[in-house]
């Protein structure tokens, strides 16, 4: 599927931004960006006033392996979890 000029250029402002915020927080060290995953929540109103909560999610460059997007979400929700629990024994 081949994506919209405003696709591709979104696509590259994620990607910029998030490699700017990992450069950022690293400790100097050189990473390169090969995957990611979003995960997005968002809220709107219907014609009633009534909430209405979507969540969604972003891959790089509009497409990343369903199999790799589940191992990413997945590692990461383990490491959550992980830190969580940590947070709570000395809490």
């Amino acid at each position: 599927m081949s994506r919209t000029p405003e696709q591709l250029a979104a696509d590259q402002a994620l990607t910029a931004a998030i490699e700017q915020t990992l450069a950022a927080y690293s400790d100097g060290q050189p990473w390169v960006l090969t995957e990611y995953v979003v995960a997005t929540s968002q809220q709107q109103f219907d014609d009633e006033g009534d909430s209405v909560t979507a969540v969604g999610i972003l891959y790089r460059d509009g497409n990343v392996p369903l199999h790799r997007a589940l191992g990413l979400v997945d590692y990461a929700a383990v490491r959550m979890r992980k830190l969580a629990a940590e947070d709570d024994d000395e809490g």
